[in-house]
């Protein structure tokens, strides 16, 4: 490397174009502007984080290649706001890499290991309170759920991420987990091992504590295709971002704000 610890700028003012490994542009400039719509709305709310947001990623500073001119991001300050756009898409392109690499030593030391995909969903809420309630009941349903004898004996391990959707017919928030769960063969061996999909709605409705029979899906993962395998779209899900910022983002101000201060008032990393 060179010039390691410059600033690199283009002296004729090019706007300078980040690049993935196979060509497409990242989307600095697009999430930068939800960004400060992003800060506007947290302005208006008077949090005070709002200028914190504003000052997000507003310089990026590169390192540069000898060998290839190939620049790479070195120093950049975000603001961390759970729901700001710049540092979700980021923070879910860490978390997509960083499974990557779990999961390829994982096959790598247990090669037999069985990939499976959960979803976990419970009744939607209409406010902040009973989003953050819900959020905190989730997480603690979900870790009871795990230590559940016919569960554990065969769980190798998982990754887990929350995420709220908003219904825009009744603006209520649907919170749902994406599991990926690793298992031992022996989960596949006999009904004393298999937990079918009647069976996991059973545990979670029991470590949740309901009073329904909440939606729940579990699926084999197996290899789709040599563009994208299933286990990819499962890495894809679990890292994606925990709220997307079309969510609290329209064309109407008013519903705009009461979304977000629900979104922020629940607790969306437990």
């Amino acid at each position: 490397m060179c010039h390691n610890n410059s600033i690199i700028t283009d002296q004729n003012s090019r706007v300078l174009v980040d690049k993935t490994k196979s060509g497409k542009v990242r989307p600095w400039k697009e999430k930068k502007m939800a960004s400060v719509d992003y800060f506007e709305l947290l302005h208006i709310l008077e949090f005070k984080k709002a200028e914190r947001v504003k000052e997000c990623a507003v310089v990026l500073e590169y390192r540069e290649s000898c060998e290839t001119g190939e620049r790479k991001l070195y120093k950049v300050w975000f603001c961390k706001s759970r729901l700001c756009p710049m540092c979700n898409w980021r923070r879910a392109m860490k978390h997509g890499l960083q499974s990557k690499k779990v999961v390829a030593e994982v096959v790598r030391q247990k090669p037999a290991v069985r990939w499976l995909f959960l979803t976990l969903t419970v009744k939607n809420v209409y406010d902040g309170e009973a989003l953050n309630k819900s959020l905190s009941d989730m997480a603690t349903g979900f870790r009871k759920m795990m230590q559940y004898k016919k569960i554990a004996k065969n769980l190798v391990g998982f990754m887990r991420a929350t995420e709220v959707t908003v219904n825009n017919k009744d603006n209520s928030y649907n919170q749902h987990m994406h599991v990926l769960l690793c298992v031992e063969p022996t989960y596949f061996k006999n009904t004393e091992n298999y937990v079918n999909q009647n069976q996991w709605m059973k545990f979670w409705r029991k470590a949740m504590k309901l009073g329904y029979d909440p939606n729940v899906k579990i699926q084999i993962i197996k290899p789709k295709n040599e563009q994208k395998s299933d286990i990819q779209s499962a890495i894809d899900e679990t890292a994606k971002y925990p709220v997307k910022d079309t969510d609290f983002m329209t064309a109407d101000e008013k519903k705009n704000l009461i979304r977000l201060s629900d979104l922020e008032e629940g607790d969306l990393y437990r």
